[in-house]
């Protein structure tokens, strides 16, 4: 069978469905009551290192929510767009949908966690942990995916009307084994766990000894961690999209019909 790009996003309602559920959940949660209410207490808040710590982590934790809405849809686009695995039946399980709401849900304590240094810790680990572990499992499932694209386009490589379409999206979809396979996702969990358990330990002698000086210590390295994450994951992301345009530039020129039924399909 030649290689299509574009069927899998008709196998994967339940994933996209899932991934609606979560959005709609951080939605919800996170409404003009909430942003009242934190705005007033802002406002009452006293000039303090540890209070102003606590917004930057606030804003901080909005952005991250809006990265994971961004990015998911985006991996998902891009895995619809250019895969057509051989023999594959993307999961449509309960526990892809749990693993989903778990992320959702989780970011969303986040925000009414970053009251409290002790709380955020907790739930920031418990975040990082689950994060890793669903990693792990989306890895797998979309390394199966890229392996079995690359089966199929195999077969298109010896046919000499095919071979010009099938060198372009070959080299597409190496690009998306370099960034979800080949990049170190799964040591920045690892990283990621381990530096929110080194704050869990700083907020719980806060919590104990009562130093604030301990409580804005631990804000500043959940700070940091997310700041430094973000910053290698766009760095990531800047190169996969990069590659991936000049590919789909190539693909214009000698597919201009198939590009523009495929930007329609989005």
């Amino acid at each position: 069978m030649t290689y299509t790009p574009g069927r899998l996003r008709n196998k994967s309602k339940e994933i996209t469905n899932a991934r609606n559920w979560g959005i709609g959940l951080i939605t919800a949660a996170f409404g003009i009551g909430f942003f009242l209410s934190e705005l007033q207490r802002m406002r009452d808040l006293q000039a303090d290192p540890l209070n102003y710590a606590y917004i930057v982590l606030l804003l901080l934790t909005g952005g991250l929510i809006f990265l994971w809405i961004w990015a998911t849809q985006r991996e998902l686009d891009l895995l619809f767009e250019w895969l057509d695995p051989e023999r594959y039946v993307p999961p449509s399980s309960l526990k892809e949908t749990v693993l989903i709401l778990f992320c959702a849900l989780a970011l969303v304590a986040l925000l009414y966690a970053a009251r409290d240094p002790l709380v955020y810790a907790v739930v920031f680990t418990v975040y990082s942990g689950g994060s890793m572990f669903a990693g792990v499992y989306r890895d797998s499932e979309i390394k199966q995916a890229i392996e079995r694209s690359l089966n199929r386009l195999s077969n298109d490589l010896d046919d000499p009307v095919m071979s010009e379409r099938t060198r372009l999206y070959l080299a597409a979809v190496h690009t998306l084994k370099s960034y979800f396979i080949e990049r170190p996702m799964l040591r920045r969990g690892y990283i990621c766990t381990t530096a929110s358990v080194a704050g869990l330990v700083i907020a719980l002698n806060w919590r104990i000894h009562g130093l604030p000086l301990l409580g804005l210590l631990a804000y500043v390295l959940f700070i940091l961690l997310i700041v430094i994450s973000e910053i290698n994951i766009y760095r990531w992301l800047t190169v996969r999209d990069l590659r991936l345009r000049q590919v789909e530039a190539e693909v214009a020129e000698i597919l201009p019909d198939s590009v523009k039924a495929r930007g329609t399909d989005r």
